[in-house]
């Protein structure tokens, strides 16, 4: 069995949804648990401490540890607090799972510069700001996990999603960056791009049949494995996305295929080839942006 027993983790946006069902299956295993949320409505307004504390109610009753944290993971003060309550209430950390989000439906016409600033503080910023602020103790004991989440709408997009598509894919590339810089710390970074119902589908899908049923398919508790999962010892990966929803875990690979090569190209030639530049053939999934042109440059070239 995967043990996690005497870890410490600090799990921001916990207070409901996927971040609670990370929570209470991570303090099932052991975990000794900071339950971050500000309690803010969907829209990313107001704030209300009950939902982590509702929280770390539910993990005392089970036996468990758990203390709740309140502050803004949008600010570096706020950021530095939750880290410095983990280490004040169970003196160490090993796991950070940034979880805290927002979301607004609304069409591109629709969205404002105001709007894409609100999902970037919140999910970019916040994402920033925890694992900056816990990095160095990570770093000093060579050990670490770091879980970001990412989302489907910030790879493949999602229609009524920019915004929240443009802030989720930045998650990405941050997720692959810092699991180079962790790499020779033993700090492990991934991402997951969870399915599991909560409050953001309430506005997508107003019909209360249709989101039952998804309620049924997607419950935010077939996600916790894989966090738990990604959080533990066995975990060996880095920089890797991962799609887990409804009792499915996939990595998504990125990567480029041979595609077209002539030293003379022209608009033309690639319209003459475009079947060979959008095949998948000779998929190659790099390491980071040089590998890639390192790769192919010496296929190409011969060099």
């Amino acid at each position: 069995m995967i043990s996690l027993a005497g870890k410490v983790a600090v799990i921001t946006g916990a207070g409901r949804g996927l971040g609670r069902s990370y929570a209470l299956h991570l303090a099932e295993r052991g975990v000794m648990v900071v339950v971050n949320d500000l309690g803010v409505a969907l829209d990313g307004s107001g704030k209300d401490s009950s939902p982590a504390q509702q929280v770390v109610d539910e993990i005392r009753a089970k036996g468990g540890q758990a203390v709740a944290n309140n502050s803004d993971v949008t600010s570096e003060a706020g950021a530095a607090s939750i880290i410095a309550q983990a280490m004040e209430s169970f003196g160490n950390l090993q796991i950070v799972i940034n979880n805290a989000g927002i979301c607004r439906d609304l069409p591109f016409e629709q969205t404002s510069l105001a709007d894409f600033e609100l999902n970037f503080r919140i999910h970019v910023a916040g994402h920033y700001n925890v694992s900056k602020a816990a990095w160095p103790i990570l770093k000093d004991q060579q050990y670490g996990r770091v879980i970001m989440t990412g989302s489907g709408a910030g790879v493949f997009g999602l229609k009524n999603e920019t915004a929240y598509s443009m802030a989720k894919g930045a998650i990405y590339g941050l997720t692959r960056t810092l699991a180079l810089e962790g790499e020779e710390h033993g700090i492990l970074v991934n991402a997951v791009l969870p399915g599991g119902v909560s409050r953001m589908h309430e506005e997508a899908f107003p019909d209360p049949a249709v989101l039952q049923m998804m309620r049924d398919f997607m419950p935010p508790e077939l996600v916790a494995p894989a966090v738990a999962w990604l959080a533990s010892e066995n975990c060996n990966v880095s920089g890797q996305a991962w799609s887990v929803w409804a009792g499915r875990v996939s990595r998504l690979v990125v990567g480029s295929g041979a595609g077209y090569f002539n030293r003379a190209l022209t608009a033309e030639e690639i319209d003459s080839n475009i079947a060979a530049i959008t095949s998948a053939d000779g998929l190659f999934e790099p390491r980071d942006g040089i590998d890639d042109a390192q790769h192919w440059q010496k296929i190409l070239m011969g060099g």
